[in-house]
């Protein structure tokens, strides 16, 4: 519990510190990331020594998104900075602020459109557009995956046809859909 309490203190102190810096002061790529890794880190050994029961502070992970934010304003042609618009992405899906999440997966889409794990972002997109965002926008998760389906030909058979049944029942919710599937398995 004492070993728990000590890294959230080491947290909140070091966005004390990082509040207080002077904004002129204008960090390195190296500066940036090693705030990042640290910040990682300090998350990966909050979760391990977190009661099981009691979510994780909001502030902590919050204070991540900033620092990754940083390193993309500051170094936006870096490659890595489409990897840590991924990870924003990411963290405010985790953290169910999904309007955010695919704010940012537009910006990661539209600046990096070579990025790695694009047909992630796009599977990403379509379902939050299907599951989370409301109201819920049919013509977005169609748009999402198609554009995954067009990019990616090579695509695992079965989630390739997936993706065609989900789009053939667009008319449905996630939520009815995944009760069509349901009793459609069951009718067999």
């Amino acid at each position: 519990m004492k070993r728990g309490f000590g890294i959230v203190l080491i947290v909140f102190v070091g966005l004390i510190y990082s509040c207080g810096n002077d904004s002129k002061n204008q960090k390195t790529k190296e500066e940036i990331e090693s705030s990042i890794k640290e910040m990682e880190d300090s998350l990966s050994q909050m979760q391990v020594n977190i009661n099981q029961n009691a979510p994780m502070p909001n502030i902590a992970h919050q204070e991540l998104i900033n620092r990754l934010l940083t390193y993309y304003h500051n170094f936006p042609d870096d490659q890595k900075s489409a990897e840590y618009l991924d990870k924003v992405h990411m963290k405010y899906s985790g953290l169910n602020m999904h309007e955010k999440a695919v704010q940012y997966a537009d910006t990661l889409l539209e600046k990096y459109p070579k990025y790695i794990n694009r047909a992630m972002v796009l599977e990403s997109q379509g379902f939050s557009y299907d599951a989370f965002i409301t109201p819920r926008d049919p013509k977005k998760v169609r748009y999402y995956y198609e554009l995954l389906l067009k990019e990616n030909p090579k695509m695992n058979k079965e989630k390739f046809d997936g993706l065609q049944e989900r789009m053939k029942h667009l008319d449905m919710t996630f939520d009815e859909y995944c009760e069509y599937q349901m009793n459609a398995i069951s009718d067999k």
